[in-house]
C-alpha cells in the first residue's frame, strides 16, 4: 500500500490533461469530427488503440473514474434496499456489503488492467471468446445492465432535484440531469477524467449516521437475495472495464491498475450502501424522513434530512443530484461503444453521435419506470443477472494477454 500511495503522489505532480487524441490521431476524417477533436471531444469508438497513442500516465484518474461513478445517491439507494425490500436488519445488511462487494470488485478490476495492454474496448476482447457476431448475445446483456442502471441514476437524481421545489416535477428533473450527462459523455475520455475529478465532491456530504432500531433475525434467503443484489451492482462493471483504460501505457504495472480501480470501486460502495442501509432503518423513527420517502422517493429523503439547514439544506440537495451525473455519463459512454459491437457496420459513425442516442432512450423510459421506482428496482436483479454471464465471456480471453504483444493488438 505504501507503494500505491508513492504512485499517486507522483501522478499528483502531472495533473494537467494530457491530449490522449490529437486531430491527427482521429479516426474519422470529416471536417465536423476535426472540428469537435479541435475542442478535446473523442471521436474513436470501438477501433483500437495504437501502441504509440497509449501515452496517457496518470494512472490515479481510474481510482477517481470509478469512485465518482459509485459515490453518488444510486449507490446509497441500493443501500437501501437491504431494509427496506429484502427485510434485513443493519448489522445483516452492512455485513453483506462489507464481504459480498469486496469480492465482487475484484472482477472489474482485474479486467481494466487490460485495456493497457491490448488497447482494446471489454466487448472487443470478448470476441475472440464468442466470435466477432457470438458475442453480439453478451453485448446485449450488457447494453441492458447499462441502461437499467443508467435509468436508475436519472431517476433517483431527478427526484433529488425536483424535491427541492414543488413547482419541478420528477420528469424535469430527470430530463435535466440527462442534458447534464449528455454533456460530459459527448466529450468523451477527457471530459469524463475531468469530470471524475471534480465530480464526487458533492457526495461527500453525505457523512453522517443514525443510531438503528433492533432488526429482526435475517434468513438465508433474504441474505442470498440481498447479495444477488450488489452483485448485480458490482460485477456488472466488468462488461465495460477496459473502456477506460485503453489510453494508458502499456508497460505500466497490472498491479497498480488493478489497485486504483478496486479501491476506486470499493471505497464508495461499502460506504454509500451502508449509510443508505442505516438511514432507510431509522427513517421509521424520523416522521419527516417516513414522509419524504413515502413512495421510495430517495431524493424527498434526503430533502427532508437536510431541511433544517433550510437554504443551505436545498443547496447541498441541488448538488447531490449532479452526483448521479458521472455514472450516467460513464455508461452512455460506454453504450456508444456497445453499439457499435452490437451491430458491427454501425463502427463508420463517430461514438460521439451515439451518446445522443443513448441519452434519448433514457428520457424516453424514465417517465413511465419513475412512477413504480421501488418495484422496478426489486426486480431489476433478475433481468440484469442475465448480464453477469457475460463475465465469463471475458476469462477465456485471458490467454490473449500473455500470448499477444502490444504491436500486435494496435493493428486489430
Amino acid at each position: 500500500m505504501s507503494g500505491m500511495k508513492e504512485h499517486f503522489e507522483q501522478d499528483e505532480k502531472t495533473l494537467e490533461v494530457v491530449d490522449v487524441q490529437s486531430v491527427e490521431g482521429g479516426v474519422y476524417k470529416d471536417r465536423w469530427t476535426r472540428r469537435l477533436l479541435r475542442y478535446g471531444v473523442e471521436d474513436r469508438g470501438v477501433q483500437p488503440v495504437p501502441v504509440e497513442q497509449r501515452i496517457d500516465t496518470q494512472y490515479h484518474k481510474l481510482f477517481f473514474i470509478f469512485f465518482s461513478w459509485n459515490i453518488n445517491i444510486l449507490t446509497f439507494s441500493a443501500g437501501t434496499l437491504g431494509p427496506v425490500v429484502f427485510g434485513l436488519g443493519l448489522r445483516d445488511t452492512c455485513l453483506a456489503i462489507l464481504f459480498f462487494n469486496l469480492l465482487c470488485c475484484s472482477f472489474p478490476a482485474y479486467f481494466v488492467t487490460w485495456g493497457p495492454k491490448l488497447g482494446m474496448r471489454q466487448m472487443i476482447v470478448s470476441r475472440y471468446s464468442f466470435g466477432y457476431y457470438g458475442v453480439i448475445v453478451p453485448c446485449v446483456f450488457n447494453l441492458i445492465s447499462m441502461i437499467g442502471y443508467s435509468i436508475l441514476s436519472a431517476i433517483v437524481g431527478g427526484q433529488a432535484l425536483a424535491s427541492v421545489t414543488s413547482n419541478l416535477s420528477w420528469s424535469v428533473g430527470i430530463v435535466a440531469i440527462s442534458v447534464i450527462s449528455l454533456l460530459v459523455s459527448f466529450g468523451g475520455y477527457n471530459a469524463l477524467n475531468w469530470w471524475a475529478f471534480y465530480g464526487y465532491i458533492a457526495a461527500l456530504l453525505l457523512t453522517d449516521c443514525v443510531s438503528p432500531p433492533p432488526a429482526e433475525p435475517a434468513t438465508a434467503a433474504s441474505v442470498l437475495s440481498f447479495a444477488s443484489t450488489l452483485a448485480g451492482f458490482a460485477i456488472t462493471f466488468s462488461g465495460l472495464s477496459s473502456d477506460y483504460s485503453t489510453y494508458y501505457r502499456s508497460d505500466v504495472s497490472p498491479w497498480r491498475i488493478f489497485w486504483y480501480s478496486y479501491i476506486g470501486l470499493l471505497v464508495p460502495l461499502i460506504t454509500l450502501q451502508s449509510l443508505g442501509a442505516a438511514i432507510a432503518v431509522a427513517a421509521p423513527s424520523v416522521p419527516e424522513w417516513e414522509q419524504g420517502y413515502a413512495g421510495g422517493d430517495v431524493g424527498g429523503l434526503l430533502e427532508a434530512m437536510l431541511h433544517p439547514t433550510k437554504g443551505f439544506g436545498k443547496f447541498l440537495t441541488v448538488l447531490l443530484s449532479l452526483s448521479v451525473v458521472g455514472n450516467i455519463a460513464s455508461c452512455c459512454y460506454s453504450i456508444s461503444i456497445n453499439l457499435q459491437v452490437f451491430i458491427p457496420w454501425l463502427v463508420v459513425v463517430p461514438r460521439y453521435v451515439f451518446s445522443v442516442l443513448a441519452i434519448a432512450m433514457y428520457v424516453c423510459f424514465n417517465d413511465p419506470i419513475s412512477t413504480s421506482y421501488l418495484d422496478f428496482v426489486a426486480d431489476c436483479p433478475a433481468p440484469i443477472s442475465l448480464s453477469l454471464y457475460s463475465v465469463s465471456s471475458h476469462y477465456p480471453s485471458s490467454a490473449l494477454i500473455n500470448s499477444t504483444t502490444p504491436s500486435q493488438t494496435s493493428k486489430g
